[in-house]
């Protein structure tokens, strides 16, 4: 007795050969439905008043913890405010002891004995590592003053890009002044990139490039490069504290010559950042910066910043910005040994 054969298989059909971009877009959204479970909102927070929130995270950077929910949308939480967080996803943890570690919540917790959340600085999830690394503002300001005639606009732009152990920042500023009746611009503007570069979880070298002019100072070009070494004395969810030291040479050009001239200088640096979460959120950014002349022995240079930002609604801030600028020997056709300023900006941040 013969045995038939069977067969199972597969045949297309007359639609399937005719149309194969229908079926190739029909097993994209069936996929797309498919892998939906994998991007639901089952991460859970529990708060200091007993609220449990059902949703996933985001991110945790200075101090906010950024929660997606069904129905409110994005919101951010005080990471004071929490008091447990669950998830099985995989996260990049940063901590206050300066360790780096990719692992799930429960990992973390065994293999690092984490007894508080406070030891806990950032949290970034590994699918959304670009975009959570990028911060930065930009501000915009208009002053006007009728009695004399002047007309003041600045424009100021920070970004920074962070990965692991490694920071890479750059700040735009420009501050243009019209006094009116003689028609004269006076001018101060700077484009620095710089990274820092953590070697452990205490300290850090780097390097920057930039170009500054400041006609009020005489200067009508400076190029500069410049590496230090530095500390990192203060790191926790509301302060970053920072200091360095190194070398800085330059390249300037004075407003009343096409002659540059060389020189080196000594750097030492402050840093100070702190973030206050209440409503509404408050941040003060402070960099103070001293270049005492080597080659032109007994020059000094000064530059200090103070940046305050009031949050006016979500992403929107508006603030305060003052900058002092000093040199004992400055360029020739300077009309003084300083500059200074203060302004009131509004802005956009992003990333924080």
């Amino acid at each position: 007795m013969q045995i038939p054969d069977f067969q199972i298989g597969f045949s297309p059909g007359p639609f399937m050969t005719k149309h194969p971009l229908i079926i190739t877009a029909f097993l994209f959204v069936l996929t797309g439905c498919c892998l939906v479970g994998r991007g639901q909102k089952t991460d859970k927070v529990h708060l200091k008043n007993g609220d449990i929130l059902t949703g996933e995270i985001k991110s945790m950077k200075l101090g906010l913890l950024s929660y997606s929910m069904d129905g409110p949308g994005t919101i951010s939480i005080k990471w004071e405010e929490v008091i447990k967080i669950s998830s099985d996803k995989i996260f990049e943890f940063t901590l206050k002891r300066g360790n780096l570690v990719v692992t799930t919540l429960d990992s973390l917790y065994k293999l690092y004995h984490i007894t508080s959340l406070d030891e806990i600085v950032e949290i970034i999830p590994i699918k959304d590592r670009f975009l959570a690394r990028l911060i930065g503002d930009v501000n915009l300001g208009f002053n006007y003053t009728k009695s004399n005639n002047i007309l003041q606009f600045n424009f100021a732009s920070n970004i920074s890009y962070i990965i692991p152990k490694l920071a890479i920042d750059l700040k735009l500023n420009s501050v243009v002044t019209n006094y009116g009746q003689d028609s004269s611009l006076s001018k101060k503007e700077d484009v620095i990139g710089s990274f820092r570069r953590d070697w452990d979880t205490k300290y850090f070298w780097g390097g920057s490039l930039g170009w500054q002019e400041n006609t009020e100072l005489g200067l009508a070009n400076r190029y500069l490069v410049s590496g230090v070494l530095g500390l990192n004395a203060l790191i926790d969810n509301h302060n970053r504290l920072l200091f360095s030291g190194g070398l800085s040479y330059n390249q300037e050009q004075s407003i009343e010559t096409s002659q540059y001239s060389g020189n080196l200088d000594a750097l030492f640096g402050v840093v100070y950042k702190r973030f206050y979460h209440s409503t509404p959120k408050l941040s003060i950014n402070t960099d103070y910066l001293i270049y005492p002349g080597i080659t032109d022995w007994g020059r000094i240079r000064m530059q200090a910043d103070l940046n305050v930002s009031v949050e006016i609604f979500k992403d929107f801030q508006t603030g305060l910005v003052f900058y002092y600028s000093y040199d004992n020997r400055p360029p020739a056709g300077s009309l003084s040994h300083d500059d200074y300023g203060l302004m009131f900006t509004v802005g956009y941040e992003f990333g924080k």
